[in-house]
């Protein structure tokens, strides 16, 4: 019988490095990241980025920070090797950006990298090249440290051949600019690419540096700063008027200790207390810079640290939503601009269209405003005219109850493929989404409370502790809504309903429950 050689082998270190390295390295914003990660830890109070070809050529980030001395020059690339940490107990309470001693490491494997750093007057310059450092020389210059990373991936090809444009790189190293930018009001920033500044971010206030850091998309003047606090926790949370929307969620942030993270719930926090304001894929501004108890809080579940883990997440969450309704409670949910309603809708017919109206009705052509459900309410008498309208198979006017004032400013014109209604408003034209203005209204209609309507039949809750809590809390709020629920031999069960709302005791339960 043949044997035949094992088929396990044991990576050659060089190979080793360079599969750890892609796995923290992936493109030249984590580069930047972490480097910056560094000049922070180490107290700086002026960070420099300058990149090439978006940082496919090169990459320098220069702090006035604390800097290293000759013997912490030589170790600093070396697997593992970091100053943040001493122990397995400190993992319990990182209060640091970095601390797996992982970056320069991985930098150093797959580049062409450059440190000189200087600390109580003696400077050092350490060069690396695909992971191996050459000895550790003497040289001038200022207490901080300087880092440069040239070529990129250069000896991994396979990596280097997925890198994008300049353009694009660039542009995702700029990103993270800005994240640890805003992380850090109190530090200097400059951003440089190809030898030109595109960003400076001197020292500033939190609404400041975010105005300065996305200049384009923010109003300072709808911004404000609340502040909140429990049990291991605090948070500034600057937030824009409902005015200020957007129709995407780049410009909902949130920042645990300084760090740019992605937390679905805190999100969601956000927007829950919003939805009273934005909804039809609307979204607020809000950036949330939260402080958490080191001990209650993992940052170390992710790669990029971009995701972590809370103990007291649904506390964090509860505060937050209550601190911005606080704020919120002070605007109108009718009277705000919301949505520009004057742009024409796609596809109306502009050849001729106005000579045609002219000739048929003695008048110029009205204006023809999109569907905007939002601003039909707010206009003058529109939900008593929405409340009137007879909706299903009508085809013609179908109006009933209306005021006088409704009677001379609208006109129903008739229903649209058996969903929209079609209103006459001056010189605009509305189409009205029928099922939205009833959800509308019956929405109205519970904010302003209702009166609770006794059941025959109560309905069972199958409730677990957290939701039994959550109407707990919210027992008052219920009860305005004409919601009454019982507690009985153990057993939560509602016994009223809202009176003149067209929901089913059952329907009520499942939306409680979920």
């Amino acid at each position: 019988m043949q044997e035949t050689g094992a088929r396990v082998r044991i990576l050659d270190d060089s190979i080793a490095r360079k599969i750890a390295a892609g796995e923290v390295i992936e493109r030249p914003q984590a580069v930047v990241r972490e480097l910056i990660d560094n000049s922070l830890d180490a107290g700086a109070g002026h960070v420099e980025v300058a990149l090439v070809d978006g940082g496919n050529t090169s990459i320098r980030v220069v702090d006035d920070g604390a800097g290293m001395d000759l013997a912490d020059l030589e170790l600093c690339t070396r697997s593992h090797a970091t100053s943040k940490i001493r122990s397995a107990e400190d993992l319990l309470s990182i209060a640091t950006l970095g601390f797996r001693g992982e970056a320069l490491s991985s930098i150093a494997a797959v580049s062409r990298l450059s440190i000189t750093s200087c600390r109580d007057g003696v400077a050092g310059t350490l060069a690396v090249e695909g992971g191996h450092p050459e000895p550790v020389r003497r040289s001038s210059g200022r207490d901080g440290t300087a880092v440069e990373v040239g070529e990129l991936f250069y000896n991994l090809p396979a990596r280097k051949r997925f890198l994008k444009r300049p353009q694009t790189e660039g542009s995702l190293c700029q990103a993270v600019f800005r994240d640890k930018a805003l992380g850090f009001p109190g530090v200097e920033f400059r951003f440089s690419t190809n030898g030109e500044l595109r960003s400076f971010l001197p020292p500033a206030g939190r609404i400041e540096r975010i105005t300065a850091a996305y200049p384009e998309s923010t109003e300072p003047a709808l911004l404000h700063e609340l502040h909140g606090s429990g049990d291991g926790f605090s948070f500034s949370l600057v937030a824009c008027e409902p005015s200020g929307f957007r129709r995407d969620r780049k410009q909902i942030q949130l920042f645990v200790n300084s760090r740019r993270v992605w937390e679905y719930a805190l999100i969601q926090a956000i927007e829950y207390a919003y939805s009273d304001y934005l909804h039809g894929g609307l979204h607020p501004v809000a950036y949330l810079f939260l402080d958490v108890d080191p001990s209650q809080v993992d940052v170390n579940v992710h790669p990029a640290k971009r995701e972590v883990r809370f103990r007291n997440l649904s506390d964090i969450h509860r505060r937050v939503v209550e601190t911005l309704k606080h704020y919120l409670g002070s605007f109108d949910l009718h009277s705000r601009s919301q949505r520009d309603a004057t742009q024409p809708l796609a596809g109306w017919p502009d050849s001729g269209a106005e000579s045609v109206y002219e000739s048929q009705t003695g008048r110029a052509r009205p204006q023809v405003a999109a569907y905007d459900l939002d601003r039909v309410l707010d206009l003058h008498a529109s939900r008593s005219v929405l409340r009137g309208v007879t909706v299903g198979e009508a085809t013609g006017p179908a109006l009933s109850g209306r005021t006088p004032e409704a009677v001379s400013t609208y006109r129903y014109l008739g229903q649209v493929m058996k969903l929209f209604l079609v209103v006459e408003l001056g010189e605009s034209l509305f189409l009205v989404d029928q099922h939205a203005a009833h959800e509308r209204i019956i929405y109205d209609r519970l904010r302003a409370g209702c009166e609770g309507q006794e059941l025959l039949f109560p309905v069972n809750l199958d409730l677990d502790r957290d939701q039994i809590d959550v109407i707990n809390r919210n027992r008052e709020e219920l009860e305005r809504l004409g919601i009454g629920i019982e507690h009985q031999d153990g057993v939560h069960e509602i016994v009223r309903a809202p009176s003149g709302i067209d929901l089913g005791a059952e329907e009520l339960a499942v939306m409680l429950i979920e």
